[in-house]
């Protein structure tokens, strides 16, 4: 390991569980959440990372305020997740956090890599004795763009990748299309609840604003006025 990311770890051990908002204090999120100086207890598990990629994004659609890009892509396995993968043996995680996001997106090493300044959470799978670690990154929306138009040519597209996919984070006038209607999609893990707590770090939304639209993906998705 190099002396920065020795560096990296010491500081790293000292930082507490990220703040979690009430409206995501559920038993799935907090129960798995722990420090990373917590994690080096389980010396036998497997570590994998995945990132939440964003850009500022001013202004507005024919649907809503932008607010932001955010990447997801949509898994050979049917359901949405952020990029990213299992670290190898003896391989740094934010090494191998890049490693697969260049495999599976066309993330550049050179231009804007992950680095452990972009860390933001650790979560433990102990069925499946993994250490999940969660960094969320922000470029510029050209660098955005560029990344969105790579994805179809890199390795893993069609095989672990089917697809990237903007977040609408807007909620249309019905008050359930646009991010409401999203949530109600199939996500891998606990990536639903790390969308929102990454809108929430990076103070794209509120407290409140994530409490209304929980709400409303949770009791409009039946109402006959929702399309």
């Amino acid at each position: 390991m190099s002396g920065s990311n020795i560096k990296s770890e010491i500081v790293l051990d000292n930082l507490p569980v990220p703040q979690i908002p009430k409206c995501l204090q559920i038993r799935t999120v907090t129960k798995r959440l722990l420090s990373y100086a917590e994690a080096k207890r389980f010396s036998t598990y497997r570590h994998a990372g995945h990132a939440c990629v964003w850009a500022p994004q001013e202004g507005s659609s024919s649907f809503g305020e932008l607010r932001a890009a955010v990447m997801m892509h949509l898994r050979f396995d049917g359901t949405f997740g952020f990029p990213g993968g299992l670290v190898k043996s003896g391989e740094d995680i934010v090494d191998g956090l890049n490693r697969e996001m260049n495999e599976e997106i066309g993330w550049s090493l050179s231009e804007h890599p992950i680095t452990w300044a972009d860390y933001y959470s650790t979560q433990v799978e102990h069925s499946k004795h993994l250490i999940l670690h969660f960094f969320i990154k922000e470029i510029t929306l050209n660098q955005f763009i560029t990344l969105e138009r790579k994805c179809p040519t890199v390795p893993e597209y069609g095989n672990e990748v089917f697809g990237t996919v903007r977040v609408p984070l807007y909620t249309m006038q019905n008050m359930y299309s646009g991010l409401p209607a999203f949530l109600n999609n199939r996500f891998v893990g606990t990536a639903k609840q790390q969308l929102l707590l990454a809108m929430y770090h990076v103070k794209i939304m509120t407290e409140a604003e994530i409490n209304d639209v929980i709400y409303r993906s949770n009791n409009l998705k039946l109402s006959p006025y929702r399309m």
